[in-house]
């Protein structure tokens, strides 16, 4: 039975596509797929990749079946499948930075904060710690947390959303190591301000990271330019962001440098009062906030469901957002320098555009009701717009909070507010962004993983507790023999999510033969670009004629594991010298051998699926 045309439509899913005609593969590749979910594609449809990617459903849908009715264009498609069966660094550069984040979260991120935490407890006051102290646990969150994922996730997203290649993959990762270097400098040289080498290797450290992120913002602005795409109001998102990004990278070298060689107590309270404040309002509002706005705007229609925000909304939210962050900068810097209160007080002006130009984005959103799709990852992204707002409500309540205290300026409602934007909004949507992203991009349908439940009534507990008895500790002392088990109850919470993502990342455990190439179940036919493994996963009869071939070295288990995932049949017959069209009829004519007898029409399947087959090729739904 022959699908018709119009049955191949929106909601055809890629796995039972490219199971059914595997040459179709190369138009999705073309819009930025490649590389992306293994051999089978992820658990996407087809309005759903378009809707990600930009591309007009129809016009999909018309290129694919093109892709499968012309004999010219099906030949052209496994042309250039063979070409793509070679892996290419930018298939999965978002791995090695997403590894390195869930590293620096585990120990000089979360928990060098909980062990701060604890000192903190111990000695009953928030000065129980050095500045050096916390700014190295704040570098390493900002850079080695935030700044790693941002990096990963945007060389791996928007060039494909932008339908070019990533410019300089190896130059990309010459960057990773320059800023591992360069936070491993910093972070050091923090810990240790007062050894007479701490102050050069800071600057070595600063030197490195702006390298590494002028690299990165190098990329992005090349991969842009080649795509001739018009400036939508997500890339002005991102690239404010970016600008941001570099700009607090130079100022943060400065900024420290000066506390680390601060002459007298004097001048450094100067430098902490006048200057930190700001740099992490360019952090968190200018670089996290607006890039995580970017992503949403992007991606969060098509993900959950969502309603699309008018461009006109998010320009108009950008222009809120944007000049926000601007005014409470230098409205900051300039109360500092004038002392004059009346300037302190139009900073309610930027507190207020930052809740309102938020609301004009995801308002179209209705992020208070459950999200139209289902997924694992919206409850972290609805709950980490709600911190969002709380931390916003906080800003605006500092002056009364003032008031009712009597305190000129609380550094514990203070950081509260930080950390409700730091650890509620911001890491709470790292986690489920790459919840959602990492298995997608392993092949693996998140609808079968574990919903992360633990992680996520962690989490929100440990930042509830935290921001709750941080401000407390204003009214009872005794609090602070508590603060540390927040940090304890986040850290777990993390290292729960951090080894299930590693796992799925690296295709460990269960989700090993899920994930590899994604082999989890074998297309109805064997193809040159097919990997080595995924065969061998498919069908382990087969062994046999890859050996009479020649390939003895399938029978070693560490070379399957390793160089067999990486090499495709059309590879692996090239380093032989023999014919890979042949080859591949070989295998596919012993495939065929060893398959049970196929079922007489009208007899019910084991799992009672309904046959759908495209142009001849069986599919099931």
């Amino acid at each position: 039975m022959i699908l018709p045309a119009r049955q191949l439509d929106e909601q055809t899913a890629l796995p039972e596509l490219f199971e059914a005609h595997p040459e179709s593969r190369a138009v999705f590749n073309r819009y930025g797929l490649r590389g992306c979910g293994g051999d089978r594609g992820p658990a996407e449809t087809i309005g759903f990749f378009a809707s990600a990617h930009g591309v007009q459903a129809r016009r999909l849908i018309e290129q694919v079946q093109r892709s499968i009715d012309d004999p010219l264009a099906r030949a052209q498609a496994r042309e250039q499948l063979a070409g793509d069966a070679r892996p290419r660094l930018a298939d999965a550069i978002y791995r090695p930075f997403f590894l390195a984040g869930l590293l620096v979260i585990l120990t000089v991120g979360a928990a060098w904060g909980v062990l701060l935490l604890w000192k903190i407890g111990a000695g009953g006051s928030f000065t129980g710690v050095t500045v050096h102290e916390v700014n190295a646990h704040g570098h390493a969150q900002i850079m080695g947390w935030v700044g790693v994922f941002i990096i990963g996730f945007a060389y791996q997203a928007f060039p494909r959303r932008w339908h070019v290649d990533l410019p300089g993959p190896r130059l990309a990762m010459a960057g990773w190591v320059a800023l591992l270097a360069g936070i491993t400098a910093r972070s050091t040289a923090m810990m240790f301000s007062t050894a007479t080498w701490a102050t050069e290797v800071h600057h070595a450290g600063v030197a490195l990271q702006v390298g590494a992120v002028a690299i990165f913002i190098g990329q992005l602005l090349a991969a842009f330019a080649r795509s001739g795409q018009p400036v939508k109001p997500y890339v002005a998102f991102a690239f404010a962001a970016l600008t941001f990004f570099f700009i607090q990278t130079v100022y943060s070298g400065w900024h420290v440098a000066r506390l680390m060689t601060a002459t007298d107590r004097e001048a450094l309270l100067y430098q902490i009062a006048t200057f930190q404040s700001p740099l992490r309002d360019l952090q968190i509002h200018g670089l996290a906030m607006l890039m995580i706005f970017a992503v949403a705007l992007r991606m969060f229609p098509a993900m959950f469901g969502l309603a699309q925000t008018t461009d006109r909304r998010a320009w108009l939210g950008l222009g809120l957002l944007l000049g926000a962050v601007m005014l409470e900068v230098t409205g900051f810097l300039a109360y500092r320098m004038t002392a004059v209160h009346a300037v302190a007080g139009a900073l309610l002006l930027p507190w207020l555009m930052l809740p309102l130009g938020a609301a004009v984005i995801v308002g179209p959103w209705k992020l208070w009701r459950p999200t139209p799709a289902p997924d694992r990852s919206a409850k972290f992204v609805r709950i980490a717009f709600a911190w969002l707002f709380i931390s916003f409500t906080m800003l605006l309540l500092l002056p009364a909070y003032q008031v009712v205290s009597g305190i000129a300026f609380s550094h514990a409602y203070y950081g509260a507010i930080r950390h409700a934007i730091t650890v509620g909004f911001v890491s709470m949507m790292i986690v489920g962004i790459a919840a959602k992203v990492a298995p997608t991009l392993r092949g693996i349908d998140a609808r079968d993983l574990p919903r992360l439940w633990p992680t996520f009534v962690l989490l929100n507990l440990g930042c509830a507790m935290r921001v709750a008895l941080q401000i407390g500790t204003d009214w009872h002392a005794g609090l602070f023999t508590f603060i540390g088990v927040s940090g304890m109850l986040e850290w777990l919470a993390l290292a729960l999510w951090a080894g299930h993502l590693a796992a799925v990342m690296l295709g460990l455990g269960r989700y090993a033969a899920a994930t590899d190439a994604g082999w989890g179940s074998a297309p109805t036919a064997l193809e040159p670009h097919h990997h080595v493994a995924a065969v061998l996963a498919w069908h382990p009869e087969l062994e046999p004629v890859f050996i009479d071939h020649g390939f003895d070295l399938v029978r070693h288990p560490l070379l399957r594991r390793t160089a067999a995932r990486q090499i495709s049949l059309a590879q692996a017959c090239r380093m032989k010298g023999i014919d890979a069209h042949a080859f591949v009829d070989a295998l596919n004519r012993a495939r065929v051998l060893r398959q049970p007898p196929p079922m007489q029409p009208g007899a019910p399947s084991a799992t009672h699926a309904v046959p759908l087959t495209i142009t001849g090729h069986p599919m099931r739904h």
